[in-house]
């Protein structure tokens, strides 16, 4: 084999080597973009999970106000700051135990005849 030939086999072995890591990189890059669209729907749920979570505090906060308004003697503290340690399912927890909170307060003022004349 000749020199010429012998550098033509090292180049075209490189090429192909080349081409091939082209191949892995572009494949790559494919499933990191379906990785990161999968990321990115679930960072929006989240979001937006956050948002009807802090909603719905607040609107349970206001119910709580509003049964409560008679009882002067009852101080009530300012909203509360979020619990920024829940995470995961333990936020929908939180959130459910708030609303059975709510029921339980409404059915006590309901029992109790608060506001009534």
């Amino acid at each position: 084999m000749s020199a010429a030939d012998e550098y033509k086999a090292v180049v075209n072995s490189l090429t192909e080597g080349f081409d091939g890591d082209a191949s892995r990189n572009r494949a790559r890059m494919d499933a990191l973009g379906d990785e990161l669209r999968v990321l990115r729907r679930r960072l929006d749920e989240a979001a937006d999970r956050y948002t009807a979570a802090r909603v719905g505090n607040i609107l349970a906060w206001e119910d709580a106000l509003e049964l409560l308004w008679v009882e002067q003697w009852m101080t009530m503290r300012p909203f509360p700051r979020p619990d920024r340690i829940v995470k995961g399912d333990g936020a929908d927890a939180a959130v459910a135990a708030v609303q059975a909170c709510i029921a339980d307060l409404r059915a006590a003022v309901q029992r109790r005849g608060f506001g009534r004349s």
